[in-house]
């Protein structure tokens, strides 16, 4: 097969000086979750829930790209389109996996028009080496909710999302029962992604405190696993241990994984490196301008040695960065030293502040007041965040435009959708004892390259 790369359409939505220059996201209308993340044969893949024909929410495809750095992304044909043919209303969520011979995999939600059937996973198989051409197996569901010999769970029984684990493959994915919201465990014994076995439920709560564990991802760090979970809410993290004899998941550790409401339905890629990637959804765009919907910076996870999930950007990002500027030591109190930043609307700042344990520091850039003090790191009126104990804490923000990811001593992370244009100006004070300001640097971001298709 031959393919020419050729640009885009001149959609209005590109146009838009609010569009973010660097952040994924389709060219023009809605985009949701990232799905099926995966590394193969060189290529970073995000598979994501796009509505190609409007700018809202619905007819749910599933839209497709590359990338070889995770910082310029390739767009591929549209992967998954609902069957209507065969009554598929939708392509849910879903994850990308290796079988055992090694050929990437798709399994998504079906949703289908008939309301009285419970809906099944599907699997889709790719046509091409390139992955760009995807078959649906509607007819024959990996997983059908009326025979997968399990209880009697509700139609919301949907997410999948495959993990291997000592030898031997698994999904968890999220649903309802009776009076709780779970998450069950199936088992694949042969590898194949087709045939799976229901083991049991891992991790549950009331409805009445969880609405629905929503894009449940389980996989390994060092030697715990972590489940994250979006609950219609922010997303959460926990850690602890897999038992895989009595199919249970034993919490040990838990937190947020980014303190806001605008980041959410999370998936994971794990490199050659043996990295840990984190991707999600960032929400709360304004309607009406052609587009809504991006990908947050692919950031770098792990637990440090108290067991805590933590993150940051991946290194590639530092390719963008240009017209360095530097500011100089600084004490830090009631006046304020503000930072004059480089960059159209879009940069990258890397701060080192040194604060007495009675000292509470304030920065204030786009509409977002980062507060760090005795109780840990408070983002405009989230709740705390702790703080590992140091003298020292390091504070990075990215900012693009119409958004802000920030990062505060590795484990506070905060992500925002602010009005376009902010200020680009950074105000930062102190109260309550002594608070200095060691290193301040700041970069301009180039925006990545226009945006390709691949057409055969």
């Amino acid at each position: 097969m031959h393919f020419v790369m050729t640009p885009w359409p001149d959609y209005p939505a590109i146009a838009d000086p609010a569009l973010p220059r660097w952040h994924f996201g389709p060219p023009a209308q809605w985009m949701n979750d990232p799905n099926g993340t995966l590394w193969h044969d060189g290529w970073y893949h995000v598979f994501y829930q796009h509505n190609p024909g409007g700018e809202e929410w619905g007819d749910l495809h599933w839209g497709h790209a590359r990338s070889r750095d995770l910082v310029q992304w390739e767009h591929l044909p549209i992967a998954l389109s609902p069957q209507h043919a065969l009554g598929e209303q939708h392509c849910y969520s879903g994850c990308a996996a290796l079988d055992a011979g090694g050929t990437p995999r798709i399994l998504y939600t079906s949703v289908l028009h008939d309301e009285t059937h419970p809906g099944a996973q599907v699997l889709a198989s790719p046509l091409d080496a390139d992955l760009t051409r995807w078959t649906q197996d509607i007819a024959h569901p990996a997983i059908d909710l009326k025979t997968h010999g399990g209880p009697a769970f509700e139609r919301g029984w949907r997410d999948p999302y495959v993990f291997h684990a000592e030898g031997r493959t698994f999904l968890v994915l999220g649903s309802w029962l009776g009076d709780e919201s779970v998450i069950a465990l199936y088992e694949n014994p042969a590898g194949d992604l087709r045939q799976w076995i229901y083991r049991g439920i891992i991790h549950r709560a009331p409805k009445s405190a969880v609405t629905f564990f929503e894009c449940p991802n389980l996989f390994p760090l060092g030697k715990k696993w972590v489940l994250l979970t979006s609950p219609v809410r922010e997303v959460e993290w926990c850690s602890g241990t897999l038992d895989l004899k009595n199919y249970t998941f034993h919490v040990e550790q838990r937190g947020l994984l980014d303190v806001s409401d605008a980041f959410y339905a999370t998936q994971t890629i794990v490199d050659p490196s043996g990295r840990t990637i984190l991707l999600g959804w960032v929400q709360r765009f304004p309607k009406g301008r052609g587009w809504n919907g991006r990908l947050n910076a692919p950031r770098r996870i792990w637990l440090d040695a108290a067991g805590w999930l933590c993150a940051e950007p991946v290194l590639e990002f530092w390719k963008l960065r240009h017209a360095e500027k530097t500011f100089p030591v600084q004490d830090l109190g009631d006046q304020p030293v503000t930072l004059d930043l480089p960059g159209d609307h879009a940069h990258d700042v890397d701060l080192v502040i040194e604060r007495a344990p009675s000292a509470t520091v304030r920065i204030e850039i786009a509409g977002v007041t980062v507060a760090i003090g005795a109780d840990g790191v408070r983002f405009n009126d989230r709740p705390p965040v702790p703080l590992a104990p140091a003298t020292t804490v390091g504070v990075r923000w990215m900012f693009d435009r119409s958004m802000i990811e920030l990062f505060v001593g590795e484990r506070a992370v905060f992500t925002k959708v602010v009005p376009f244009p902010s200020n680009p100006t950074a105000r930062l004070t102190a109260t309550g004892g002594f608070a200095k300001l060691w290193t301040a640097r700041a970069w301009a971001l180039r925006a990545t390259p226009p945006k390709m298709e691949i057409q055969s």
